[in-house]
């Protein structure tokens, strides 16, 4: 151990969580609509992808009934890094709270405005909109909590407004914990998977003005799978596995267990038969350039001789019945032939991945994070540390041969803020439209000071080093609440 929305819509569910905040990025592909240029992360119909992030845990000051200003604590907001030629926005972010003109309700304490998010052309006017949980007024911890669903609608001026998606009285305990979009029915409209206290649900597009979906049934996952907590996030990933033009899902359940691979279709999602390698978080891409998307699972929490929480990765093919039972499982860890470092207690390989072709050859790299590198061996010492290993894309699929590890003090990067660890959240996108992907992470600290996204660049394979990275600091919004311990975070991005 060291010391599309393209007649249809993707997004990635990404999913750590930072004080409370959760990053969603997408994976968007190009779409059809007003123009050809539009993605399903795109909020203001320029043809460039944005970034949405949230930050649930946060305090804002919000009116009091007598007159001037209380803070509301945990009551979270949600800002957008709108994509540029010079790459992510860094100024002149506003916090969207539900007290912003135009968005449902009222911002209040403990109801984590942004704890989960998901984009996508819900109403099908050729703008991407943002869809965001929260939980209703808070009572107390002993009342349990029921959620809220709230679009907010795209436009040509970005984020603008929303309507609260209505819900049946029997789906509202702990709902919106999982929020996941895509095409799952193949009609070009974008659906939007709801999680809750006691399943999953799909939501089917379009979308009414007043927030009201075409359709609502149950989803059968065949795994037990607790929709009710904002970590179910990175176990589920969007992808088009059997080479169809319909979006399909992958979903890891509790306790590491065998993951379950469910087929889009007219009628909806479908269970397949094979299984998958347990795990904790999950992505798709097509490795081998078959056609059919492949599924890496990262199993952080992986023993090694008597070392816990070294991890590992598996790779498994994806074909038209949904996993290819006819092809070997592949397996990466630290130990791999070409994988810099080697294996050790508390390195959580594979805490996340992610799936991109960063040296822009046909062939998508595999993206491992591993947040417990550099990790203190001494009981209560806090230290920055992590980082991320890239496994280069070939014709067969991942190798080891040639990866690169990138630490937290890698050439390139900025320093943390106070005591952090990256990368919590990864999201592969191209903010700057150049064509040349670049790496948006969220920094997950100990503290709330200082919170930071990051888009990293690449170039030819490589990740920082002469490409610039590009900070986005939280909004400077008076309605954050800020005090010299803790200015307000970024949370959750879009993957």
């Amino acid at each position: 151990m060291r010391s599309h929305l393209r007649r249809t819509v993707m997004t990635a569910a990404a999913v750590a969580t930072l004080t409370g905040g959760l990053l969603v990025s997408t994976q968007a592909q190009a779409a059809t609509g007003p123009a050809p240029t539009r993605y399903a992360d795109d909020f203001n119909g320029d043809g460039r992808h944005d970034l949405a992030a949230a930050s649930a845990g946060a305090a804002l000051n919000v009116p009091a009934a007598a007159g001037g200003t209380v803070i509301a604590y945990e009551a979270g907001y949600v800002t957008v890094s709108y994509g540029s030629k010079y790459g992510a926005q860094k100024t002149g972010l506003k916090a969207i709270t539900q007290n912003s003109p135009g968005v449902p309700g009222a911002a209040g304490e403990r109801q984590s405005f942004g704890l989960a998010l998901a984009n996508g052309d819900f109403n099908g006017d050729g703008y991407a909109d943002l869809a965001v949980s929260s939980r209703s007024a808070f009572v107390d911890w002993d009342t349990p909590q029921k959620g809220v669903v709230t679009l907010l609608w795209g436009s040509p001026a970005g984020l603008k407004g929303g309507s609260t998606v209505p819900v049946a009285p029997a789906l509202q305990y702990r709902l919106g914990a999982a929020l996941v979009a895509g095409d799952f029915t193949g009609d070009g409209k974008a659906d939007l998977l709801v999680g809750h206290d006691s399943g999953l649900h799909l939501f089917r597009g379009p979308f009414a003005a007043d927030g009201s979906p075409s359709r609502v049934q149950p989803v059968d996952v065949g795994a037990n799978v607790d929709f009710g907590t904002p970590g179910v996030l990175k176990r589920l990933a969007v992808g088009r596995i059997n080479k169809g033009a319909i979006d399909d899902l992958v979903v890891l359940p509790d306790g590491r267990g065998r993951g379950r691979v469910l087929l889009g279709g007219p009628s909806g999602l479908r269970l397949t038969e094979g299984t998958l390698r347990g795990g904790s978080s999950v992505a798709v891409g097509d490795f081998d350039q078959d056609g059919y998307g492949d599924i890496a699972v990262g199993d952080p929490e992986h023993e090694r001789d008597g070392r816990a929480w070294v991890g590992r990765v598996h790779v498994t093919m994806g074909s038209s019945a949904g996993v290819d039972e006819n092809r070997a499982v592949r397996t990466f860890t630290e130990d791999t032939t070409g994988v810099p470092g080697s294996p050790g207690e508390g390195d959580q390989f594979g805490s996340e991945v992610a799936v991109g072709d960063l040296d822009r050859d046909g062939r998508p790299e595999l993206i491992v994070a591993a947040v417990g590198e550099n990790r203190p061996t001494c009981e209560h010492c806090y230290v920055s540390g992590g980082g991320l290993y890239v496994l280069k894309g070939t014709a067969k699929g991942p190798t080891g041969a040639g990866a690169a590890f990138y630490g937290h003090k890698a050439a390139g990067l900025p320093a943390l803020p106070g005591v952090a660890r990256i990368a919590r959240q990864l999201k592969v996108t191209d903010l700057d439209g150049d064509r040349q992907p670049e790496i948006t992470l969220a920094l997950s600290s100990m503290y709330e000071s200082g919170q930071q996204v990051w888009s990293v660049g690449t170039k030819d394979g490589k990740v920082a080093g002469t490409s610039p990275t590009r900070v986005v600091q939280p909004p400077a919004d008076p309605l954050i609440h800020r005090t010299p311990t803790a200015p307000g975070t970024l949370g959750l991005i879009t993957r």
